[in-house]
């Protein structure tokens, strides 16, 4: 490899909306850039949470020189543990990245090795043969930044998850002359969030929000009920500022919500007076108008305190008739029924419920104008899009074309491409294993594809079990087979379909004996592909078969 030769690497983050991570390479040296992960959706049932591959990773550990990350959220932090407790690690990032970090490691067993560096806007980070500046950006999380990484092959620089907030609740706006500065430099390619590229216009500014947050409180005749996303620290502060100033107090609901307000409140990154708080056991005690609960939920996951209000199962938390629900978010991809089922949920027991886009909430990502001005600030030669789904990357490509490139030179790398830089050029290199790793339980990389599709079956069809008694030795069937299913039929108003289908097993068996097959292996896949296509043929369905073969000692 030539010696001004950089590789970017994809592990994720690029042609879907989560797990997001980066690599950097050059002259033997690894960077990581964030180590995020994604959410299932209902094409993973059962899965908790998926990370990107990183076995490239794993087999070049001693190359890697650290970990950089742009902000706080699970889907750029989340996999990080699972990355640490592997490989001891340096990590930078800002203050409240690096405490939401730490507070996932404590139940992990971080290699004692791991080391944590706190990082500022503008400071000069020489990480191995990198040099990298972070730059302040607007997100929906506090302590977001971009990266300026100047490499031998010349400037990356990578926006982070960003919106251009003229005027922030905190004072703090995107840093312009930042990404001016290394445009007037000379910058090599610019990998830039995608999200809303094809949603014309600007991003709403967080003060919208806030004003609105604190109109809804002032006026609400009884309790209000937030929910928005658990890392969303400036939104929640707005609400409990709110809430001070109406003389409410305030109830704080749900595990995520809770060690985040923990973390940032040690940080100095959120604040609630003393006083102000009480438990979720005491909201009883507080009138209606005098109280406020923050509760996660957000995305209508079945398990959060929102959805269970919303069924009216939650073990404290009853919808009362003047409260008013705010869904302070918008809707991730693939959640999109799970949100509407909660908020009907909540409806039919009598709450007034406020959502929507440029109302109760703004997007923490920006759109196609403020993507171009990013663009002209920083004149690219170079382009890699990230942070979405194929439609984003498309519609990006366009905009990237509009304002003077070409295709060519638009790279959107899937999860193990590589687009390599050298000489003030650019080419797709070869790829490295990528693709992606579901964690369920304790279990990291156990559940792939195939038990996946079984799950789906079960889910959509059910399963039929045709448990067949043969001799040992020969395979000879020995008993009546017995059927038995579940989510299939009902057995008592389906004993025809159950005795054609246990007929179907036992000349199956009596076929393949006939035909001196001996192997139970054999005799498992025949009674797999018969007796399922035999079902199909009667009932337009197909269940999960699962034939029990149960080898017998038989005296001759």
């Amino acid at each position: 490899m030539a010696d001004d030769t950089l590789r970017i690497i994809s592990l994720g983050g690029i042609g879907h909306i989560g797990k997001n991570m980066t690599l950097f390479e050059q002259d033997g040296e690894i960077l990581v850039l964030d180590c995020g992960i994604m959410f299932p959706d209902e094409e993973h049932p059962g899965i908790d949470l998926i990370m990107p591959d990183m076995t490239y990773l794993y087999e070049n550990r001693s190359r890697v020189v650290g970990v950089i990350l742009t902000h706080g959220h699970e889907d750029h932090i989340g996999a990080l543990p699972y990355l640490l407790e592997r490989m001891p690690l340096h990590v930078w990032g800002t203050r409240l990245t690096l405490g939401l970090v730490q507070a996932k490691s404590e139940e992990f067993d971080i290699h004692p090795d791991c080391e944590f560096t706190e990082i500022e806007q503008h400071d000069v980070l020489d990480i191995g043969g990198f040099t990298i500046e972070p730059i302040r950006v607007n997100h929906s999380i506090p302590d977001a930044v971009g990266y300026a990484i100047r490499t031998r092959a010349g400037i990356i620089i990578h926006s982070g998850d960003y919106k251009i907030d003229q005027t922030p609740t905190d004072g703090l706006p995107t840093d312009f002359h930042a990404f001016a500065r290394y445009g007037a430099e000379g910058v090599l390619a610019l990998m830039v969030d995608t999200t809303n590229c094809n949603e014309p216009g600007y991003s709403g500014s967080e003060r919208v929000v806030e004003e609105a947050l604190r109109e809804i409180i002032e006026e609400a005749p009884g309790r209000v009920i937030m929910t928005t996303f658990a890392s969303n620290i400036g939104r929640m502060q707005h609400a409990i500022d709110a809430s001070v100033d109406m003389g409410r107090k305030v109830a704080i609901v749900g595990r995520s919500m809770e060690q985040n307000v923990r973390v940032a409140e040690r940080l100095d990154r959120f604040h609630i007076p003393e006083g102000v708080r009480i438990d979720i056991e005491d909201i009883d005690d507080v009138p209606d108008r005098r109280l406020t609960i923050l509760v996660t939920g957000s995305q209508g996951e079945p398990l959060s305190a929102l959805s269970r209000i919303a069924r009216g199962s939650h073990r404290d938390i009853r919808v009362h008739r003047d409260d008013i629900v705010i869904m302070s978010s918008s809707a991730i991809p693939g959640n999109e029924a799970l949100i509407w089922k909660t908020i009907n949920g909540l409806a039919r027991q009598g709450a007034h419920v406020l959502y929507g886009e440029g109302y109760v909430h703004v997007t923490g990502h920006a759109k196609a104008e403020e993507i171009k001005l990013l663009m002209n600030l920083t004149r690219p030669r170079f382009a890699i899009p990230f942070h979405g789904e194929y439609r984003h990357l498309l519609a990006f490509t366009d905009l990237a074309v509009e304002l003077g490139m070409a295709e060519d030179e638009v790279f959107i790398l899937a999860p193990g491409r590589v687009v390599e830089f050298s000489g003030g050029s650019a080419r797709e290199g070869k790829p490295v294993q990528g693709g992606s790793v579901n964690v369920d339980g304790l279990g990291v990389g156990d559940v792939g594809d195939v038990v996946l599709e079984d799950r789906r079956t079960l889910a959509s069809e059910g399963i039929v079990l045709p448990v067949v008694a043969v001799r040992k030795d020969s395979c000879e069937m020995v008993a009546e087979p017995d059927i038995y299913s579940r989510g299939f039929v009902y057995v008592q108003e389906s004993a025809e379909l159950l005795e054609k289908i246990r007929h179907e097993a036992k000349r199956t068996a009596e076929d393949l004996h006939a035909r001196g097959v001996t192997d139970p292996e054999n005799l498992y896949e025949q009674l797999r592909s018969r007796v399922g296509g035999y079902i199909e043929r009667i009932t337009g369905r197909r269940p999960l078969v699962l034939p029990v073969i149960i080898p017998v000692e038989m005296p001759r």
